[in-house]
């Protein structure tokens, strides 16, 4: 199959489990915000934030190296070593997470032990089964899953908080739950009993993995402490009212990080699949451009819109929370072209470097938000951010360029900066006249930068109507 057309059919089926429900959770904010106080949202996205802070350390990062191992193996009995290796190696680590960090979580007098102990675990499991379902190359069932998993939590939710009325604790329930059931069903779907022989254990292979693994788990724990520590700060200065109103500010980052979540699954496969081709080069180059203009878009988009949405739609409460978006939109979005630059590294098996740049982005983030909080307060963390963020994007530019050389549009660059400067402005003067200056800026911004992609799609388009 040509990669292109790989990538864009996983990208599609991949985006088509998912984005349903992370519409329909996105449109129920309004519920959450009305229902939760900001306090309370600000627990749950702390409790959230420290899960996710212990998860590379319970599984060794094994979905990465599970995904990247079964694209090279040639037969059944290669994918039996890499999966029960895996998962011998993924089992050991949640007992030893559950024998030290529990016993540390209620000696620190932690309030919510048994909420984050299931949590991570559940994010442990889920992850590997989903890592495992993409590796064997079933990315429709790992599509299925992940809507599942987004319906099942959204009605769970929406049980909990709105008819129980149980606010925290029933939106910690719907996680934990949601997630459980999801887990066991992939496991009885799939058959992964079927996949696992304790002969097929290899200590090489074991090793091999780790080695592959061990780079990016400070990779992955410094992109979390660049998040984590916003909270933790907030948190701890601000108090938690603030940490809920950052928790909202986030939100919309977080969905375009969902949409280019969708191609980042595809496209660390379609980078290593193409390794040693004669159009290598090429083919990174032309996905490069499509995906910069369009992820660019999506920022453009969402702040040009964002007025009319927090005017309408968001509990004044949380009104506060508008000011930190732009620069939050931007940070996701260089977060996000160095994540394409990372499938790169990683299709090269290069895993050292991933760590090497998100070390010094956290440290950077880490001394930027102590600076500047008691002087900006929540802009702090923004600031911080969007600064830690940048400095990955370019310093793994500029590595990157010992395996492969992307080219750079300038004309397009400055056309993009214009655009940014009046629709930041327009954003900030919050004024009804100017936000429809300021869509109509960012739509034909879309469209102009777009245009090959458009063209391209809409040419497929009619290929396959001849076709029929």
């Amino acid at each position: 199959m040509d990669e292109h057309r790989r990538l864009i059919k996983n990208t599609g089926m991949i985006a088509i489990g998912n984005m349903g429900t992370r519409l329909v959770s996105f449109l129920l904010l309004p519920l959450y915000t009305a229902l939760l106080s900001t306090s309370e949202y600000g627990v749950i996205d702390y409790l959230v934030s420290i899960a996710m802070f212990c998860v590379p350390f319970v599984s060794l990062l094994m979905d990465e190296s599970i995904f990247r191992f079964l694209i090279d193996c040639k037969g059944e009995e290669d994918r039996k070593k890499v999966i029960t290796t895996a998962m011998l190696i993924v089992m050991v680590g949640m007992i030893l997470f559950c024998v030290t960090g529990i016993p540390l979580m209620l000696v620190l007098h932690y309030e919510f032990t048994g909420y984050t102990t299931i949590f991570t675990l559940l994010n442990v499991l889920f992850g590997m089964l989903s890592a495992l379902l993409r590796g064997i190359g079933r990315t429709d069932l790992f599509s299925f899953f992940n809507f599942l998993l987004g319906a099942t939590q959204i009605f769970l939710n929406v049980f909990f908080i709105v008819y129980l009325r149980l606010g925290l604790t029933g939106m910690l329930l719907a996680s934990m739950l949601g997630q459980g059931m999801v887990t066991l069903f992939i496991i009885r779907k799939a058959r992964i009993w079927n996949m696992l022989a304790v002969k097929s254990i290899d200590v090489k292979l074991a090793k091999e993995m780790v080695l592959y693994s061990l780079p990016l788990i400070p990779n992955k724990i410094s992109w979390t402490i660049i998040n984590l520590s916003d909270r933790i700060i907030i948190m701890s200065v601000l108090g938690r009212s603030a940490a809920g109103l950052y928790a909202v500010a986030y939100k919309f980052p977080n969905l375009m990080d969902t949409v280019y979540g969708f191609f980042y699954q595809s496209w660390k496969e379609s980078s290593a699949r193409v390794l040693g081709d004669s159009r290598q080069e090429a083919f990174y180059n032309s996905v490069y451009w499509y995906l910069k203009n369009f992820m660019y878009s999506i920022v453009l988009g969402m702040a040009a819109f964002l007025p009319i949405v927090f005017r309408y739609i968001i509990n004044k409460a949380y009104g506060e929370a508008f000011y930190y978006v732009p620069l939050l939109l931007l940070a996701t979005y260089f977060s996000n072209i160095s994540g394409f630059y990372g499938g790169i590294f990683t299709a090269y098996k290069d895993t050292k470097i991933m760590g090497i740049t998100t070390i010094v982005a956290a440290f950077l983030n880490l001394v930027l938000h102590f600076s500047l909080i008691l002087f900006i307060g929540m802009h702090a963390a923004a600031l911080s951010t969007l600064a830690a963020n940048f400095i990955v994007y370019a310093y793994r530019r500029v590595k990157l360029e010992r395996y492969v050389h992307l080219r750079e549009r300038w004309g397009e660059k400055a056309v993009s900066m214009m655009a940014t400067a009046l629709v930041v402005f327009m954003y900030y003067r919050n004024d009804m006249y100017m936000t429809v200056i300021s869509c109509t800026i960012s739509v034909a911004y879309a469209i102009v930068m777009n245009r090959r992609l458009i063209m391209a799609l809409i040419r497929k388009m009619k290929g396959r109507k001849q076709t029929t």
